[in-house]
């Protein structure tokens, strides 16, 4: 039995769309070029789960120069869950045909608690039988341990795991446990290495 663990955010979520990447530097009230980067580089504690969301946007905006109060905080969170909530639908499409075939999904996402349950409460989660979010693992990618813990929640040796993720540095380390790695670009080329690996060469 093979199983085929997804990535979210870049995977089965696609990148926000021009107008959805720029709400937020707007809200905040800083030009895009500014708020990308400070959000990035303090955004690992938050999907840790070390740091609650308000800590998160605290710092955030403290490190752009504004202070925010409890209702922009609360914009700030609601609207970032939103920013990634737009879905593939050819990955989507592809998790629905997995699955039909009785295919064993897994979901192992870098994501905050707040967006954990947002994928957590979307129709398509039910098609994986685990669920797993750094924010509930106290792990990220592409820290060892995590796929250690993959493997474990499974019950799966890594020559029995495929992994898709769409960040090179992720699919290195997942290879490096010994599992398969497929870097995501496109869903639909994605599908012909995931049915290859499953058994399924269906055009």
């Amino acid at each position: 039995m093979t199983w085929i663990v997804f990535d979210y955010a870049g995977v089965i979520s696609l990148a926000p769309p021009r107008d959805a990447g720029a709400l937020l530097p707007q809200t905040v009230g800083v030009e895009p070029e500014r708020f990308w980067p400070v959000y990035w580089a303090r955004r690992e504690p938050y999907d840790l789960a070390e740091v609650t969301a308000a800590e998160f946007w605290d710092d955030v905006c403290g490190r752009l120069g504004v202070r925010p109060d409890p209702d922009l905080v609360e914009v700030l969170v609601t609207l970032d869950v939103r920013t990634w909530g737009h879905v593939n639908r050819g990955t989507v499409g592809l998790l629905e045909e997995l699955a039909a075939d009785g295919t064993p999904l897994a979901l192992l996402s870098n994501a905050p608690v707040e967006l954990a349950r947002m994928v957590d409460s979307r129709p398509w989660a039910g098609l994986f039988r685990h669920r797993l979010f750094s924010a509930d693992l106290r792990l990220v990618k592409p820290d060892p341990e995590i796929f250690r813990t993959l493997l474990a929640r499974l019950e799966a040796g890594p020559d029995d795991v495929v992994f898709v993720d769409d960040r090179a540095e992720n699919v290195r380390a997942a290879e490096a446990a010994g599992i398969r790695g497929v870097l995501f670009e496109r869903a639909e080329d994605v599908r012909t290495e995931v049915l290859a690996a499953v058994g399924g060469r269906r055009g």
